[in-house]
């Protein structure tokens, strides 16, 4: 599907997304100099304490390579659109679906009418401004 609203490529929003990813990505990096360089390479050899070198490099880079992993997979995730099986769901009930006004209070086992993408979602699903898609559960 093509991005289109404010995340579509060139955007500004799609702008400030990518610098706030850069700036993000430059402090893990700035932090992995700082740690295994000046700490490790610089710090623990000039108090004599050599031995713990290596352990510590293994569980600091350990930790520090799967919370880049964590938050570029985060980054790029799907947010969770209303998939493709419930519209297909709604265009084979048709009428027969009860559709309820949307409430800011959760509605259990009601669909709700989304004005914006002008279609029945699912309960808990809410439109984001900045994807201009409903997205379930509304966790991003």
């Amino acid at each position: 599907a093509a991005v289109v609203g404010p995340m579509k490529p060139g955007s500004a929003l799609f702008r400030a997304s990518q610098a706030t990813m850069t700036v993000s990505i430059s402090v893990f990096l700035y932090e992995g100099f700082a740690y295994n360089i000046i700490y490790l390479g610089r710090i623990l050899p000039a108090v004599g304490k050599q031995a713990l070198i290596l352990p510590f490099a293994i569980f600091f880079n350990v930790i520090w390579g799967l919370a880049i992993w964590s938050y570029v997979r985060a980054h790029f995730s799907d947010p969770g659109r209303v998939p493709e099986k419930w519209r297909d769901f709604v265009r084979a009930i048709g009428d027969a679906l009860p559709v309820v006004p949307a409430r800011p209070e959760w509605q259990p086992g009601k669909a709700t009418y989304c004005k914006k993408c002008d279609l029945p979602r699912p309960e808990r699903a809410h439109h984001c401004l900045l994807c201009e898609v409903c997205v379930l559960r509304m966790d991003h």
